[in-house]
């Protein structure tokens, strides 16, 4: 296949380096980066921290499933389910979870980020995480090329980038077992507006974690209980 000039050189090799793995990568997903990283680690040391036994934690928007993979690695014993609103990104997923043999601890979900979600599932999550889409349309228009060649499903949310991420905080609070814990990725100018959305759901004991740029980019909350 040739590939333009503005192609990402992961989806030209077909495959990104993530926490130690090769997944698999193409134009149906977002290319998962050194921020999601991050957010994996501070989920993974959130159970350690917590002492789940088996933790079990919903992740929306798995893209290659790289946040499932990841979890699913650092941490032993827990289960993931794994959701996305396409289902050409879930059969990547879906390739990516069987050539890393984790079929029996991540289960894949059609979603539209919580509709398959229903009350039965109230009180039911150790954990929520997610690298949702946060781009604004102001900075999106401003993004490089090659960052455009991936999924604008995958990237933009609103005027503002906050569209899904107050989607997640409003229904994640009712989805995660009280105690339990949310954690997102967010925009490199977006930590303190989602920390007010948090504290306006529900959550405490919030925090921000710092990537390698200076910039909080994975936000935390504890759900009330």
């Amino acid at each position: 296949m040739k590939y333009s000039e503005t192609t990402p050189v992961q989806y030209q090799e077909g495959t990104v380096r993530f926490l130690g793995m090769d997944i698999p990568v193409d134009e149906r997903v977002l290319i998962p980066r050194p921020e999601t990283e991050l957010l994996v680690e501070v989920v993974a040391g959130i159970c350690e921290e917590k002492r789940w036994k088996e933790p079990f934690i919903l992740d929306i928007g798995t893209g290659s499933g790289a946040i499932a993979l990841g979890i699913t690695k650092l941490v032993d014993t827990a289960h993931v389910i794994a959701s996305d609103v396409s289902q050409d990104v879930l059969a990547l997923a879906g390739e990516n979870i069987k050539k890393f043999k984790r079929e029996e601890r991540i289960e894949l979900t059609s979603s539209d980020m919580f509709s398959a979600f229903g009350s039965e599932y109230n009180d039911c999550f150790d954990c929520v995480v997610s690298n949702p889409p946060y781009v604004s349309d102001k900075d999106y228009g401003a993004l490089d090329a090659w960052v455009k060649a991936e999924p604008a499903l995958a990237l933009l949310a609103g005027a503002e980038g906050l569209d899904c991420l107050k989607v997640i905080a409003a229904e994640s609070s009712r989805v995660i077992k009280p105690g339990g814990v949310l954690a997102v990725e967010v925009g490199y100018d977006q930590a303190q507006k989602v920390k007010i959305l948090f504290e306006e759901y529900g959550f405490s004991d919030i925090k921000g974690f710092v990537d390698f740029g200076g910039h909080e980019r994975v936000i935390i909350g504890r759900r009330h209980g």
